[in-house]
């Protein structure tokens, strides 16, 4: 699928770029292009990613208590607020300039790039296990020890993923596939083992992700050791650089994750981990979509990019009709099947222990469907360098989580939680939407 929407949105670039209608593509060239090529191996990659979440969430759900779950999912999340703040301060900066650098500079500058995201790492790592000691002391037998297992995995994923991320700056995606490929094995090798002598728990599912970076993380230096030279870019220089083009995208990307993301933390400190852990139980059951939301993300906004510069909001106007086109079959096709058989497909994955939240799956299927509203929108806002809406946008999502958020979690519990999520991606599509058509209609005036 993602392959699919990658080489249909190739073909729209070249027919907008030269402005010539140009013949559509027989179905054999829309499949067997280049572009389709190498979408494959980059499916593929993000399919073990996925499959490799989807497999520890179900493993995990199906062996351990709700509150141990809900340990997981938390930490999980909070995964996601890490890769947050490694996509504004060194990922997309390396996507936009070692994409085009000459190799000898560019072993300069992702030496230099990668000490920087060493020392995020660590202090992130410091920063969850001095948080999870106060924590401890302070009393919070739950959450405190979370926050500090998390040390490890903060440290190891952060400096895999970096080095995942390398492959597809220098378009080497069957390595980043390889190297994806190992780090799952292992992780979900040593969640299986210790599930058979009984050590499985929350914690360790967490601590299986941090191991199987690690390896990862090793492999990988393997991998790519002809890109390091001590001869590398100053760090002041680089930290310029880098910031100079990603505060906006870390502002943006951090408060998309606290509007998107935070709910399961609330339900979490509100009612209690349990609850974070159905909340996660029955987002298991839409996480394909999480495969095509990325993709949009990291493929159509350099494509969109390109179209703006040669036909305007015009241009990129078609393209985004197109993304909701190909994108959005899959994507309302699977949403109305776990509307349809909600309480079939939680006995499938998870026996009986989260049937009774079945109901839920209508809220989850809403909050996807705005969330899909506007996140082609929100790409082809970065495309065009304006990011600006979209941090504002969330900011009014935040607003209204700390105040009808919590107010509904309190009063509805889980499902609380997941109409206060969907609360916020009709926010955030609202603004966002408002924006772009007003802009369109100056901009035509």
């Amino acid at each position: 699928m993602r392959s699919l929407l990658h080489s249909i949105i190739d073909n729209q670039i070249e027919k907008v770029s030269t402005k010539v209608p140009a013949p559509l593509i027989p179905f054999y060239m829309i499949i067997t292009g280049q572009t389709a090529r190498s979408g494959y191996w980059a499916a593929i990659d993000q399919g073990f990613i996925s499959i490799s979440n989807f497999i520890a969430a179900v493993f995990l759900a199906r062996n351990v208590d709700p509150t141990q779950f809900g340990i997981y999912a938390v930490g999980f999340l909070l995964l996601h607020l890490i890769r947050a703040i490694q996509d504004g301060l060194i990922v997309q900066p390396m996507n936009a300039f070692g994409s085009i650098m000459p190799f000898p500079e560019f072993k300069e500058y992702v030496s230099s790039s990668g000490l920087l995201q060493g020392i995020l790492a660590i202090n992130n790592a410091i920063i969850a296990a001095v948080g999870g000691i106060i924590l401890t002391k302070l009393g919070n037998d739950t959450a405190g020890p979370t926050l500090f297992a998390l040390w490890l995995p903060f440290l190891g994923w952060q400096m895999q993923e970096f080095i995942r991320r390398l492959f597809y700056v220098r378009r080497m995606v069957k390595h980043a596939m390889l190297n994806t490929f190992v780090t799952n094995a292992i992780r979900l090798g040593i969640l299986f083992y210790w599930g058979k002598i009984g050590l499985l728990s929350g914690k360790a599912g967490l601590i299986a992700i941090a191991w199987g970076a690690s390896a990862g993380f090793i492999f990988g230096i393997i991998q790519t050791r002809k890109y390091w030279t001590l001869n590398f870019y100053p760090l002041r220089k680089t930290i310029r650089k880098n910031w100079g083009y990603g505060r906006w995208i870390l502002g943006s990307s951090t408060a998309n994750w606290v509007a998107a993301e935070v709910y399961p933390l609330l339900a979490a400190g509100l009612i209690s981990f349990a609850a974070a852990g159905a909340y996660r139980a029955l987002q298991n059951l839409v996480a394909p979509i999480h495969v095509l939301l990325r993709a949009i993300d990291t493929f159509i906004t350099p494509r969109a990019a390109q179209i703006y510069q040669t036909n305007g909001r015009r241009g990129t106007w078609r393209l985004m009709r197109i993304v909701y086109l190909v994108a959005g079959i899959p994507i309302i096709g699977l949403l109305i099947l776990t509307c349809l058989y909600p309480t079939t497909l939680l006995r499938l994955l998870y026996n009986e222990t989260y049937v009774d939240y079945s109901n839920g799956m209508i809220l989850m299927a809403i909050f996807y469907g705005l969330w899909f509203l506007y996140w082609p929108l929100q790409a082809i806002f970065k495309a065009i360098q304006i990011t600006k809406p979209i941090f504002f946008a969330n900011l009014v999502a935040i607003f209204s989580m700390f105040t009808i958020g919590i107010i509904s979690i309190k009063q509805w519990g889980v499902y609380g939680a997941i109409g206060g999520q969907a609360l916020n991606a009709l926010i955030v599509s609202v603004i966002l939407w408002r924006i772009w058509f007003s802009n369109n209609h100056s901009t035509t005036s």
